[in-house]
């Protein structure tokens, strides 16, 4: 290994001194009914508890290797870049000129960009010319469930995702004829969809499927799954997976901006992306655009740090309307609290003990955006087929017909709403009264604001409503109210006073809200939401 190998391997197998911490909690498995499914009749094994990769934060500094502070102090790979020229010209030439004083680690000709490894800095920069756009290789993770701050009353979904959905039954056609990429760490054939996944590799990847990440398989599952204990969301759907994190579950900025770019030339329509970082990457978010300008959509975790931002890729939603933020609620559409903010376009799925595929035609419990990301993929790809539109319009679709979460309107914790497949599907069905008592946000006391809960009530069915009875239950007593006129889709918000005293010392408050009329749903006629302060993670 000449010294230059030497040194961009070491710049590779180090990831910098910031550990993203993108956790995950684990669900113990409920018992609880659902609706009927016709499905594949496949029996599964009990859910099993597996890992799915690790950290690290060594960012050893070995004799003879060159000291790279600049990206040190980013949290970067060390002793390498990405570099983007206006031409592929000027790509030729920086080539022709660099020699073996750099290692070409990826290419992307679509977008004129190189990831580079250098042994010494002052030998890059005397190549560059000033034209190009360089910039920082970050390490990317797939999240690792070591833990995660959740609320202790946190409901798993466990097989009842159709049911989440609106779906009543089982259609396998679901998501026919749509292209989906998957960028992960690869989908072994398993029961819950069989083995007509096709793995694209941009890393080394183990010829035994058991020593695979299971990562990749159980987000694959929640689109494909055709099983009654592995529900997907669009089992029609041609799904192809790109191989870019390993058996760590370990990525980088790089990697990823490689495969949004092959996977959009390729034709999907749809790419879900289940990991990320929290270096914002030139090359990255020169892969993002590219993708927009194919009319790819994609969908991507937004982080299980409890942060008020994303991680990236999802974080660029702010400047590209192709991006979908994946924020993640429990079954009962309740923000879970590991899931990171979004600022824009963001929809809400479930994230915590969702059933799912694991290698060895396992089942795992699965928690996490990384789960709500490929639901809300499978989600686009089912309304596509089932109304015979593109991505974008099946997109916009989704955003019209979600379920209030959270706050009313568009809010950074559940986005514009939780995905409703059934709502759009029975949206010309005419006489659907179903009036919801969609959520509760509850606020406890701070300096200048008293404690206060908003009420939120939504019709979701297609005919206006009118005089709908509402009793709400607080600390404070039992509320009578009405909806004068709901119409379809709409949400009235209450906002009722609590008292400040209930929240002293850590006490737990709830507000329960009862829709005292008889419609097509009843299971969401009534809703307990019980604020308690959030835990400490260990």
């Amino acid at each position: 290994m000449t010294s230059l190998e030497r040194n961009i391997w070491i710049g590779s197998a180090t990831l910098g001194a910031v550990v993203v911490g993108w956790l995950l909690g684990r669900a113990t498995w409920v018992d609880a009914q659902a609706q009927k499914v016709v499905q594949t009749p496949t029996a599964l094994p009990a859910i099993v508890d597996r890992k799915w990769g690790k950290r690290t934060s060594e960012n050893e500094r070995l004799q003879g290797f060159t000291i790279d502070d600049a990206a040190l102090k980013e949290g970067a790979l060390l002793g390498q870049r990405s570099l983007i020229f206006a031409t592929s010209e000027d790509l030729a030439a920086f080539l022709k000129r660099a020699g073996d004083k750099v290692k070409v680690l990826n290419r992307i000709d679509a977008l004129n960009a190189l990831r580079i490894g250098f042994g010494d800095l002052t030998d890059l920069d005397g190549l560059l010319d000033g034209s190009e756009d360089m910039g920082y290789i970050f390490p990317a993770y797939t999240p690792n469930p070591s833990g995660g701050v959740v609320q202790a009353d946190a409901k798993p979904l466990g097989n009842r995702l159709l049911e989440w959905l609106g779906l009543g039954e089982f259609d396998a056609s679901l998501g026919k004829g749509v292209k989906i990429a998957i960028l992960d760490t690869g989908v072994v054939p398993h029961p819950a969809y069989g083995d007509g996944v096709n793995n694209i590799f941009l890393i080394d990847g183990a010829l035994d499927y058991a020593d695979w990440n299971g990562h990749g398989t159980a987000a694959a599952s929640l689109i494909l799954g055709d099983n009654q204990q592995v529900p997907g969301a669009a089992p029609g759907a041609e799904l192809s997976s790109w191989v870019v994190a390993d058996r760590d579950g370990v990525s980088n900025s790089a990697l990823i901006a490689q495969a949004i770019v092959a996977a959009a030339d390729a034709g999907n329509q749809i790419i879900s992306i289940s990991m990320g970082s929290y270096g914002d990457s030139s090359l990255l978010r020169a892969a993002v655009e590219y993708a927009q300008s194919k009319n790819a959509i994609l969908v991507i975790s937004s982080g299980n740090d409890g942060y008020g931002q994303s991680a990236y890729p999802a974080a660029y939603s702010k400047d590209y309307q192709n991006v979908v933020p994946a924020v993640a609620l429990d079954a009962l559409n309740n923000h879970l609290l590991f899931s990171n903010q979004a600022q824009t376009n963001a929809l809400s799925a479930p994230g915590w003990g969702v059933n799912a595929a694991y290698p060895g035609d396992q089942m795992v419990s699965f928690s996490g955006t990384s789960a709500s990301a490929p639901i809300i993929a499978g989600s686009i790809a089912a309304v596509m087929s089932a109304q015979n539109c593109n991505a974008q319009q099946a997109l916009a679709a989704i955003y019209k017909y979600t379920n209030e979460a959270g706050a009313a309107g568009y809010d950074p914790y559940t986005g514009a709403g939780a995905v409703n497949i059934g709502r759009i599907l029975q949206k010309n069905t005419s006489g659907i009264y179903d009036a919801a008592a969609a959520s509760h946000l509850i606020t406890p006391p701070r300096t200048g604001v008293a404690a206060n809960v908003q009420v939120n009530i939504q019709n979701q069915g297609t005919a206006t409503l009118t005089n709908v009875p509402v009793e709400v239950t607080t600390p404070s007593g039992t509320s009578i109210l009405s909806v004068p006129s709901l119409g379809a889709g709409e949400v009235k918000s209450f906002t009722l006073s609590l008292p400040n005293a209930t929240f002293a010392n850590g006490a737990s408050v709830s507000v329960s809200s009862s829709i005292k009329a008889t419609d097509a749903v009843y299971k969401n006629n009534t809703r307990t939401t019980t604020y308690s302060p959030p835990p400490v993670a260990d």
